[in-house]
């Protein structure tokens, strides 16, 4: 039996980041992972915005980057209108960077057990006390600690098999994820304005979701397409099937050479609940924090790791590994990035019930600016002057349609915000405050005429 501080599950970004920071602070971190370390990769569409790198305290080797980005081109269905929103940022190399990653924290002082399966977590009397995991030579061995931080990704191996009842424990529905497949190809041109990545928002490729095209050179890309899981479930969707028959057969691909494919699940939603139980935190996708619009996790993985770590490293300074020990992270949290992912979830419902010709009507009479866009992604807000809300007033009126539903976003994003800032500040009050949330939820589903089934089990 092993016996840790801190056991965290999964050596990708977030998991690796933590145990890198926690060691660091001088606590006793065994980083578990069921791949053997050499192996560790994760499928995304491997680009970052350079404030992540920025705020990291260790800061990235040259060779884990590919390519540095200016910004990112927004197409419409129709390819009429392109959008360029700027925005620095980079290309990684997701193997390298993981091999990084593990290697900094290893070197900071946590142990690493590559090959190791999770298998569940360890409860007593109501706490984690640790997980179970299967070793390399077949026996199973407990790993105990005072707190464990599931940084298993998607699949949540140690937060999903915790009582439900718990708040952190609120499962991931396919209606708040997007089914994804995306290739990296050679081709035999050269790619025009590489520093863009590129999205194309189309129903018909990529319905409920977006179809992208991210540079990695002048000749290699990252292409793939992410559907709304809702429709998969509900419809039989499949994203390769829709990668083979619009993409793989486009101009985009030409003389396509496959470096690497692989498909996957990403969460696009709210917040959880809560982050913690007693004895536990979750980071990265396995606690949801990617951005529900565009689907990008590797910088939220990073923040939530960091956040993590700071109440991790409070808890022992205090000796207290409870809920309310760890409810210092939430708060955080909320304040740096999850009330901008509560209101971009609401911008995210809106935007998966337009049509095509819908979407080409919006972007053509520019209902949002690239400016606007741009501060939506990075605030999940729009802060407008007097001036402002009569020029978006006047462009409303081309398309009434497409402007109606819009406002409805814009109105609930706001009565979102309102309602995370007033999150609780101890467990005591978060079943009234969920309340709050299901009743806000509830309204806006009922207005833009769709069903959630979170909704109904709530």
């Amino acid at each position: 039996m092993g016996n840790f501080d801190v056991v965290v599950v999964g050596a990708g970004t977030g998991g690796s980041y933590a145990s890198y920071l926690l060691a660091k602070a001088g606590l006793n971190v065994a980083l578990v992972e069921m791949k053997k370390r050499d192996k560790v990769f994760k499928t995304t569409g491997d680009a970052i915005g350079i404030h992540h790198i920025e705020r990291m305290v260790i800061k990235p080797p040259s060779q884990v980057f590919t390519i540095r980005y200016e910004g990112a081109e927004l197409y419409s269905p129709d390819l009429s209108v392109r959008y360029v929103v700027l925005g620095k940022g980079f290309g990684l190399d997701m193997a390298r960077w993981a091999q990084w990653l593990i290697g900094e924290a290893e070197s900071a002082g946590a142990q690493v057990f590559d090959g190791y399966k999770v298998q569940g977590p360890i409860i007593e009397n109501g706490k984690v006390s640790g997980v179970r995991v299967l070793k390399p030579d077949g026996t199973v061995e407990e790993f105990r600690a005072k707190v464990v931080i599931d940084a298993s990704g998607v699949g949540a191996v140690v937060r999903s098999r915790l009582p439900r009842e718990w708040w952190v424990s609120e499962p991931l529905l396919p209606e708040d994820a997007s089914n994804a497949y995306r290739e990296i190809i050679e081709v035999d041109y050269e790619i025009e304005r590489p520093e863009y990545i590129r999205i194309y928002l189309d129903t018909n490729i990529a319905p409920g979701g977006y179809w992208w095209l991210f540079p990695k050179s002048r000749n290699t890309m990252n292409i793939g397409l992410g559907l709304w899981g809702k429709l998969s479930e509900e419809q039989g969707l499949n994203p390769r099937h829709n990668y083979d028959k619009y993409l793989a057969t486009s101009q985009y691909v030409r003389g396509r050479k496959i470096i690497h494919a692989s498909g996957g699940i990403v969460p696009t939603r709210r917040p959880l609940p809560s982050l913690v139980a007693d004895g536990f935190l979750a980071v990265g996708d396995a606690a949801v924090t990617v951005n529900p619009v565009h689907g990008g996790g590797i910088g939220p993985a990073l923040l939530s790791a960091e956040l993590a770590s700071k109440s991790v490293i409070e808890a022992f300074e205090k000796g207290d590994y409870s809920m309310r020990g760890l409810w210092r992270y939430n708060i955080e949290y909320l304040r740096a990035y999850g009330i901008k992912q509560a209101m971009l979830d609401v911008f995210r419902l809106m935007l998966q019930t337009l049509t095509n010709d819908q979407l080409n009507r919006g972007l053509r009479a520019r209902l949002l600016t690239e400016d606007e866009v741009l501060e939506i992604s990075e605030k999940g807000s729009l802060e407008l002057s007097l001036v402002d809300k009569l020029k978006i007033g006047l462009r409303l009126m081309k398309v009434p349609d497409v402007a109606a539903k819009l406002r409805l976003a814009l109105r609930y994003m706001n009565e979102a915000k309102s309602l995370y800032e007033s999150y609780p500040t101890d467990p005591s009050g978060l079943s009234s405050w969920y309340g709050k949330l299901v009743s806000i939820y509830r309204e806006y589903a009922s207005r833009l005429g769709i069903s959630l089934k979170w909704l109904l089990n709530t």
